[in-house]
């Protein structure tokens, strides 16, 4: 999965440092794919690397007197797991110096790795101007796109980002991704506000629902109580947190305050209740969230490029996401998505303007809702916008459903922001940096398989050594 982030300053380089640049960032580690291939192609033809710069300033000085393009438009600068570019001057966005950064998810930092990139831009362009003056010093700021979600929230990196879930926490998202746990919890809060809640654990108690209290009890989503109520009203006297804690009351000689009785005499009845825990993850959807931040990770989508913006309705949150600069609007849904929650999803859409816009939903999305969006997509195309819809049904797919897209978007995105370079390197751009991200993951799989084959082998060495 590939990405690209770009920072701009507001600077236009002048033709005829433009080489000098680049030579200086050639002696700060970073080689120019480009300019090294056509020097390797005019020493060639000149007969050697002295003669072959000389053609490369004549080229340099025809083009500049001819107005034609600049001979020098950009350069690529390659790593083993990441690639820099750099453009001159006006180009798309704008007139300024854009420098940026194209990797996968296996990149170590690539925002720490592309502002270390634009530093050694400004030392170089410094160094080039050195003859003709004092240098102006290169402000750099994130292109517009990267560092804001759709609705202007910011997502820059030094932003506050949402602190790391606890275990307790990633433990109850985890469950409940489970359907039947958040069907029981639903089920159970419900019994709870219409005091059925002894009813509902003794009428339900089974093997099945006795391993899923447990596990939820382990998450913290539960808590076992034991209920005291008075034999001739049914009035609820306390609670207790276990049958130990009712043992040491009885053994009080405790009464109640109702009818004298003894409390040992007094109804006792076990009880399970959410907690605070449960219904925060619940209420506002706080597990879908958590799990399709899971999602988008795995995806290479970092959680400092999301935003979260809360949504009234119960069970429902809209998440911003910034996915190489491309907004999207991922509206999720705890249950089923149908055609009132599409008229609020047209209305959040409209304000956020994202050109992708995502319903999840860990029920079912009614074909009213689908249609309605849909249409309202066409009309956004009618005015000259653009917006597409995906539908995901349930987490478990959410990942294999938004890979293909994300992978497109990123296709896209390299396309916008490396056109210029074709030109000068003679093809696209964009897919050759593609393909290459692609050919090196095969080299990675391919050789994880060896090493497997290869352990293999020698376990299965090891073990017929023995018979």
């Amino acid at each position: 999965m590939l990405f690209v982030e770009s920072s701009t300053a507001e600077l236009s380089v002048e033709r005829g440092l433009r080489t000098a640049v680049l030579e200086a960032l050639q002696g700060r580690g970073h080689v120019p794919l480009i300019r090294s291939a056509r020097l390797h192609l005019f020493e060639q033809a000149a007969g050697g690397a002295e003669h072959a710069r000389e053609l490369e300033r004549a080229l340099d000085e025809r083009a500049a007197a001819e107005g034609e393009e600049p001979y020098v438009r950009g350069e690529l600068f390659c790593f083993e797991d990441f690639v820099h570019y750099l453009i001159f001057g006006d180009g798309f966005g704008g007139a300024g110096l854009r420098a940026g950064i194209v990797y996968d998810a296996e990149t170590v930092a690539p925002a720490e790795r592309l502002e270390a990139f634009c530093l050694s831009v400004g030392e170089a362009y410094k160094e080039a101007a050195g003859a003709e003056g004092d240098a102006p010093r290169l402000v750099w700021r994130a292109r517009e796109g990267h560092t804001q979600a759709a609705d202007g929230q910011s997502m820059a990196a030094d932003s506050p980002q949402p602190s790391a879930p606890t275990p307790e926490r990633a433990r109850g998202v985890e469950l409940l991704e489970d359907a039947a746990a958040r069907a029981f919890l639903q089920r159970l809060g419900e019994a709870h506000a219409d005091g059925r809640a002894a009813e509902f654990v003794s009428g339900g108690r089974g093997p099945e629902q006795e391993t899923l209290v447990a596990k939820l009890s382990g998450a913290g989503l539960v808590r076992r109580e034991v209920q005291v109520s008075c034999r001739r009203d049914g009035h609820s006297l306390f609670r207790l947190p276990s049958t130990e804690a009712l043992s040491i009351v009885t053994a009080s000689n405790a009464v109640c305050s109702v009818c004298g009785s003894a409390v040992a005499d007094e109804r006792a009845e076990e009880l399970v209740t959410p907690t605070p825990l449960a219904d925060s993850l619940l209420k506002d959807g706080t597990w879908l969230v958590n799990s399709l931040r899971a999602v988008l990770a795995s995806l290479g989508v970092p959680e400092g490029q999301t935003a979260l913006r809360p949504s009234e309705a119960e069970g429902e949150a809209h998440l911003f996401a910034n996915v190489s600069g491309a907004p999207f609007l991922f509206m999720l849904r705890d249950g089923d998505f149908t055609g009132a929650h599409a008229r609020r999803a047209v209305e959040g859409e409209a304000e956020a303007q994202a050109t992708h816009v995502v319903v999840v939903a860990a029920g079912r999305v009614h074909d009213e809702a689908r249609a309605r969006l849909r249409e309202h997509a066409r009309r956004r195309a009618r005015a000259g916008g653009e917006t597409e819809v995906v539908f995901v049904e349930g987490l478990d797919t959410a990942a294999e459903e938004l890979r293909p897209l994300v992978e497109r978007v990123a296709q896209e995105a390299l396309a916008r922001e490396l056109y210029e370079l074709d030109a000068d390197a003679g093809f696209d751009v964009g897919y050759a940096l593609a393909a290459r991200f692609r050919l090196a993951q095969q080299r990675r799989e391919g050789a994880l398989q060896d090493l497997a084959a290869s352990a293999a082998g020698a376990l299965a060495g090891v073990l017929n050594s023995r018979q």
